[in-house]
C-alpha cells in the first residue's frame, strides 16, 4: 500500500473536504495530545475507544453509514463541535471523508437504541484501541514533520480500516504503515509491540 502518494494514487475523484470558514480544526499537535488523553481514558477503562471513534450518520440522502470520527474542529460563533468522520466503503460506495456536526452521529449503543442497528463490521474494542496507538504514533511524525492539513487528509482517506478489525490484523499492519515512505527518516519513540 502506498500511502500518502499523490491524490491520483488514491481513490478517483477524492476531494479534500473544506470546513466551514468559521471553524476552527486541531493542529497536528492538538490532534496528537488529544489521541494521547484518551488513550490514557481507555487504558484507565474511563472511555470506550469503539465507543468514542466508532460512529453512525446518515448522509445528505439520508443513507446511513459506519465510520471512524478521526478528527474534530469546533465553530466560532458556537459551541458546536464537528467531526471528520471516514466512513467505510460498502458495496459499490467509496469510502470517503465529510465533517459533520457531532449531534448527528451515533455511538453504537445510541445506533442500536435508536435505528436498531449494529455494527457487524467495525473493529474490536482491542483493535480500535491499537488503531489509536498507531494514530499516536502516525501523528508524531505529523508534529515532527508539521504535515499539512491536505496530507492529513490523504492518510485518513488510504488507511485501511474495514480491513483492521482485529487486534492482529492491526499489529500486522504496523510494519506495512511505517514502512512507506512518508516515514523516512521518522524514528518511532515507542518499540514495535508484540
Amino acid at each position: 500500500m502506498q500511502m500518502l502518494g499523490s491524490p491520483g494514487m488514491l481513490a478517483s475523484g477524492f476531494v479534500v473536504p473544506s470546513l466551514p470558514a468559521n471553524a476552527k480544526r486541531e493542529t497536528n499537535r492538538e490532534t496528537l495530545e488529544r489521541l494521547e488523553r484518551d488513550l490514557i481514558l481507555i487504558g484507565d477503562q474511563q472511555l470506550s475507544a469503539a465507543d468514542s471513534y466508532r460512529l453512525y450518520g446518515h448522509d445528505a440522502t439520508d443513507h446511513g453509514f459506519w465510520g471512524c470520527g478521526v478528527e474534530a474542529a469546533r465553530l466560532d460563533d458556537s459551541s458546536e463541535i464537528l467531526v471528520l468522520i471516514r466512513s467505510d466503503g460498502e458495496g459499490t460506495i467509496d469510502a470517503r471523508l465529510h465533517w459533520m456536526s457531532l449531534s448527528k452521529l451515533y455511538t453504537r449503543k445510541q445506533a442500536l437504541l435508536f435505528y436498531e442497528v449494529t455494527d457487524t463490521e467495525g473493529p474490536t474494542e482491542d483493535a480500535m484501541y491499537e488503531v489509536l496507538e498507531l494514530f499516536r504514533e502516525v501523528f508524531e511524525c505529523a508534529v515532527e514533520k508539521n504535515w499539512t492539513y491536505e496530507k492529513r487528509m490523504h492518510f485518513y482517506h488510504a488507511f485501511p480500516f474495514e480491513e483492521l478489525t482485529t487486534k492482529d490484523a492491526v499489529m500486522a499492519f504496523r510494519s506495512v504503515l511505517f514502512g512507506c515512505r512518508a516515514f523516512a527518516g521518522f524514528e518511532l519513540k515507542v518499540s514495535e509491540c508484540e
